[in-house]
């Protein structure tokens, strides 16, 4: 009499969750880690940008530790940023990598092809168009390798299409500058700091 295997169910695969429109509030900064970046920005502000780049670098490595992929990577592009303003370019691209993959890791695609575009540009202007197009073409590797074309992130960067209230200059939490393309809204009247988690009110 030939066996007779049990009745499987075939695997389905999982599809992921949808990735939400509004993000879900972070992490607040743990106080000592808060005081770091706070220090980080003020070294920025002050120009000395080989000194904040470290700090940066340091909490960016402290996030991903936790699981904090996205924070991680806003930190390792801002730490990028500031040894771009130091002149260590090298040190900069490897940085901005960090933050990309990081990012594409963390379902943010259309955020990181936005990150690229003014990275590659504030390059460029400078007379690194090799450096550009490596930071390109690597980024375009990491894209994909999660499925997605570089034209397709670029497709899923994130519009504003509503009126929104202006937001201070500056971080209460953190002390980092309040750009409206560089913090998470919640809605047209409230944003959050992407490098320590603090909501911000609009006037």
């Amino acid at each position: 009499m030939p066996h007779r295997h049990p009745f499987r169910r075939p695997l389905l695969r999982r599809r992921p969750p949808p990735h939400p429109a509004v993000p879900p509030p972070r992490r607040p900064l743990a106080p000592r880690a808060r005081r770091a970046l706070t220090r980080a920005n003020n070294l920025m502000e002050g120009g000395q940008f080989t000194q904040a780049a470290t700090i940066f670098g340091r909490l960016s490595e402290g996030a991903k530790r936790r699981g904090l992929l996205v924070r991680a990577a806003n930190l390792s592009l801002q730490a990028s940023r500031a040894h771009f303003a130091a002149g260590d370019v090298e040190a900069a691209l490897v940085r901005a990598k960090n933050g990309l993959r990081l990012l594409v890791r963390s379902d943010r695609a259309g955020r990181a092809s936005y990150v690229l575009s003014k990275m590659t540009a504030a390059l460029r202007e400078k007379g690194y168009n090799a450096q550009a197009n490596q930071l390109e073409q690597e980024t375009a590797q990491m894209l994909e390798a999660m499925g997605l074309s570089l034209d397709e992130a670029r497709r899923q960067v994130p519009q504003v299409t509503e009126k929104r209230g202006s937001l201070p200059a500056n971080c209460a939490g953190c002390g980092a500058p309040l750009l409206p393309d560089e913090v998470e809204w919640h809605d047209a009247h409230t944003a959050e700091c992407i490098y320590c988690g603090a909501v911000i009110k609009t006037r």
